[in-house]
């Protein structure tokens, strides 16, 4: 069982990787910035996460979507370019973006099955 002075670094830590993630660091950088493994951080995330009220997690999805719409339009523009590496690093980037906006918005999950 965990002491109460590890339960409050916890806590701490918990908050830390939520306001990096929210600031726009992707779960990499956080988990470099705090010194983890990138699931750790991603676990770390979505414990934080899951103890917000609705309206903060509203608005940290929001502001996820914002910033991979941005994405979307760099990378979108570099699929014109005339070399062709540019182009498939594109390519691969747009790969990203959706595949992150899939689980951001839970799309990448089976449908639920009715009971």
């Amino acid at each position: 069982m965990p002491t109460t002075g590890r339960r409050a670094e916890h806590r701490e830590r918990v908050a830390r990787v939520l306001d990096l993630h929210v600031r726009g660091l992707s779960v990499r950088d956080v988990a470099a910035e705090i010194g983890c493994t990138p699931a750790r951080a991603a676990r770390l995330i979505a414990e934080g996460v899951a103890t917000m009220p609705a309206q903060d997690v509203a608005d940290i999805r929001a502001t996820s979507e914002l910033r991979l719409d941005r994405a979307a339009r760099v990378y979108g523009a570099l699929l014109d370019s005339e070399d062709e590496r540019v182009r498939a690093d594109a390519a691969r980037g747009l790969i990203t973006v959706e595949r992150d906006r899939a689980r951001l918005l839970g799309s990448n999950l089976p449908p639920l099955r009715e009971a």
